[in-house]
């Protein structure tokens, strides 16, 4: 099955992952048991993430290799809202509406300025850690659900993998646009902030609850 395959595929991931630290153990467990709500709010965070690549389009149209990376991301998170909600249909299971996602929130507001380059680096750099942390809960959720449910795990092993490359090119197109040492110190500002944030998170089945 593609999903126990993907299971040494998922241990690279984790040391490639820059987080702090890991989701709490029991999230992962929450969220196998409640997929049904997982599933509908991923369909959510695929949209979202897809919206949020034209967004820097849109602010960012004189930056080419921005434009061509985040119209191809855009088309890939389209691409997995099809199938996911492909898969919820099959399941009986609804879509839910857009709700505010406090992770996400809680990163955004640490935007503070407003002048360029800096806002578009933290732009980029608020994408790098979402779709870090998204890449760390679905190979974790996939180590709970390998053998439970293999539609489901066919879908994390293929997304696992795919969220690492967002990170990866979020984090490289946030890099360009400063000095490496100021850059670094930045970063790990930024990654202590988020390790501080995700603390608070795990009591919910969603995929940053």
């Amino acid at each position: 099955m593609k999903g126990s395959q993907s299971r040494e595929q998922s241990e690279r991931i984790y040391l490639d992952l820059p987080l702090l630290s890991p989701s709490r153990p029991d999230w992962a467990e929450r969220a196998a048991g409640r997929l049904d709500i997982f599933l509908a709010d991923h369909a959510v965070c695929e949209q979202q993430a897809a919206l949020t690549a034209l967004n820097l389009v849109a602010h960012y149209p004189e930056d080419d290799e921005l434009v061509e990376r985040m119209t191809g991301l855009a088309a890939e998170e389209v691409t997995h809202l099809r199938r996911v909600t492909t898969l919820m249909r099959r399941r009986g299971l609804r879509l839910m509406r857009r709700r505010p996602n406090p992770y996400v929130r809680g990163l955004r507001e640490r935007v503070r300025s407003q002048a360029e380059p800096r806002l578009k680096i933290d732009r980029l750099v608020v994408g790098t850690l979402i779709e870090a942390r998204s890449c760390e809960r679905f190979s974790k959720l996939l180590e709970v659900i390998d053998t439970r449910d293999a539609e489901v795990a066919d879908l994390l092993a293929d997304l696992g993998p795919a969220e690492r490359r967002h990170w990866v090119m979020f984090h490289r197109l946030a890099a360009r646009e400063a000095e490496p040492v100021w850059f670094e110190t930045h970063w790990r500002e930024w990654l202590e902030y988020e390790d501080r944030l995700i603390a608070e998170r795990g009591d919910s089945p969603r995929v940053h609850g």
